[in-house]
């Protein structure tokens, strides 16, 4: 593999040169079809958010924090055979996070988490994230949110990347929903007090993650892949 830079936002080109030797050895060798389509898709998802966020436009910046959780969603996803469809988000993330954060011998993802601490305790404290504001509009005036960022910067200064990784994305989660089920407008200027954070965490994590797959991916417990490519008998 080539060598990836440490500090600095990772790119799909810059990663599809890093897996390309082992990807092409794992082909010869006709095996981990599972995990080559797992990064196949998260890279080309990545290359679609770079793709959406270059006019710079607000609409573009909305729709690729969507396309880098689809390249997220690529690599945690896992199948539920019990209930016949994919796992839950928050359990299956939960257990990505903790095997991620295990593999990363280098630190990539706690320098990414470390690098960008104000923009992930703006995030996690952010009442418009939280699932009891919008079931008590007045919950935000009457509890303090602090001890949520408190806690992730405990977790960022105790070395315990995977539960600060968890907090996030489970923050980013809650946007990613509520922009992919219509419950809020494309590209709006009121959303930029979460997009904006949720954004920058986005791009500075998924190539770090992406990396860590790659580089340590063969030795990490993925469970099932979701919906694996069926090639059909018949060419018509």
């Amino acid at each position: 593999m080539t060598a990836l830079p440490l500090d600095s936002v990772l790119t799909s080109e810059q990663l599809h040169a890093h897996w390309k030797p082992t990807r092409d050895k794992l082909v010869r060798e006709d095996r981990e079809e599972e995990l080559r389509i797992r990064i196949h898709r998260a890279c080309a998802a990545l290359r679609q958010a770079e793709l959406a966020e270059a006019d710079g436009s607000r609409a573009g910046q909305d729709a690729a924090l969507v396309f880098r959780w689809v390249s997220l969603n690529a690599l945690y996803g896992d199948w539920d055979y019990d209930r016949g469809m994919p796992t839950g988000d928050r359990r299956a993330l939960d257990r990505f996070t903790s095997a991620i954060c295990r593999a990363d011998a280098a630190g990539r993802i706690a320098r990414a988490l470390g690098a960008h601490a104000a923009e992930a305790r703006a995030l996690v404290e952010s009442p418009f994230l939280i699932e009891r504001f919008w079931s008590d509009g007045e919950w935000d005036q009457v509890r303090p949110r602090r001890g949520r960022a408190r806690r992730l910067q405990e977790d960022l200064d105790g070395q315990r990347p995977s539960a600060a990784l968890q907090q996030v994305l489970i923050a980013v989660y809650f946007l990613r929903c509520q922009i992919i089920h219509g419950g809020a407008t494309l590209g709006s200027g009121m959303n930029r007090v979460t997009v904006d954070p949720a954004s920058q965490l986005l791009r500075a994590l998924c190539g770090p993650i992406i990396a860590v797959s790659m580089e340590h991916g063969l030795d990490m417990p993925w469970g099932e892949l979701c919906y694996p490519p069926v090639r059909s008998a018949d060419p018509s």
